[in-house]
């Protein structure tokens, strides 16, 4: 009987059907696609809106499949504290954090930015502009007619915004466009690399919020910025899995794949926004973002470059 099953076995694999395990999984790979990325897009617990994982869980995973970082965001509260104490729970991953400008902060407040930044540890490194209390977001997914914080009325930078981008600059800090409006995007941008910002990301900038025009995106690129686009909006749109998702534009690996033709894949970065409730984990969606953009054509190379080596440069790492 023995020799039997070993039999079949062998001709099972002579056969291909063995390896090819039609209808199943693939098996796991030896070195995750996701080795040596740096996800600058991360949701995770303590929050109030419902998250799969915590803090540690997501850089415990994310060390497990050979990732170099992760960055921790979060709409109310800042996360260079969390982000250094979990360096000292996970040794061996770069964790960062830093703070979005909503009115859980005080908005456009330069003294939260100045007390973010000085926080033990020194992880403190991003400042996102307002999210979901934005102008932009509140006109597009909740009222029309609603008002949210403003940060260039006019295409002017307010005094405040003004102040909070000389903080950025002095300190070195990663400025990220959150959701506010494409021509406050493009205002910010200009007005931030006069006051000597160096690196500036605009927040999912191809999706609805903000919603740049390929035209804008190619503006704000000529003035230094790179736009991030994101694994949560593969996922959106009318057929999105949650209702919440289906309020936000999809932006997929094709759109990925014509970004690299039109800006660069140097000018780009891709990362997840993911770490809700229902949604997969995080180095699983960058695994899948990858294997999807190579599908379209992108090259590993211009792979390595949105997911590797401009979010090193932008957070103050060496290649």
């Amino acid at each position: 009987m023995k020799r039997i099953a070993l039999l079949a076995a062998s001709l099972l694999l002579a056969s291909g059907i063995a390896s090819a395990q039609v209808g199943f999984p693939p098996a796991p790979p030896k070195v995750s696609p996701a080795a040596g990325m740096i996800d600058m897009h991360v949701h995770s617990h303590p929050d109030v809106f419902g998250r799969s994982m915590d803090d540690i869980d997501v850089a415990t995973l994310a060390k497990q499949r050979g990732m170099r970082g992760i960055l921790l965001k979060n709409h109310v509260t800042t996360t260079a504290d969390r982000a250094a104490l979990v360096m000292r729970v996970v040794p061996g991953i770069e964790v960062w954090g830093g703070i979005v400008l909503n009115n859980a902060v005080g908005g456009i407040n330069p003294n939260a930015v100045e007390w973010m930044h000085r926080m033990y540890g020194s992880r403190g490194k991003v400042v996102w502009l307002p999210t979901f209390e934005s102008d932009k977001h509140i006109k597009t997914l909740v009222n029309k007619d609603g008002k949210g914080i403003v940060v260039a009325p006019g295409g002017v930078v307010t005094p405040e915004m003004e102040a909070v981008l000389k903080i950025i600059a002095r300190e070195n800090l990663l400025l990220a466009t959150g959701h506010v409006h494409p021509e406050e995007v493009i205002a910010v941008t200009k007005k931030g690399k006069e006051l000597g910002v160096k690196n500036i990301i605009v927040t999912h900038g191809l999706t609805n919020i903000p919603g740049l025009s390929m035209d804008q995106a190619k503006e704000v690129v000529a003035m230094g910025a790179v736009i991030e686009i994101c694994f949560l909006q593969f996922m959106t749109g009318p057929n999105a899995p949650q209702a919440w998702m289906t309020h936000w534009t999809q932006v997929n690996a094709k759109h990925v794949a014509q970004a690299v033709k039109e800006l660069g894949a140097k000018n780009l970065v891709l990362s997840t926004d993911l770490g809700q409730s229902g949604n997969m984990n995080h180095p699983d969606g960058l695994e899948m973002m990858a294997a999807a953009v190579l599908k379209e054509g992108v090259t590993q190379e211009e792979l390595d470059w949105m997911t590797k080596k401009t979010p090193a440069r932008l957070l103050g790492l060496a290649n």
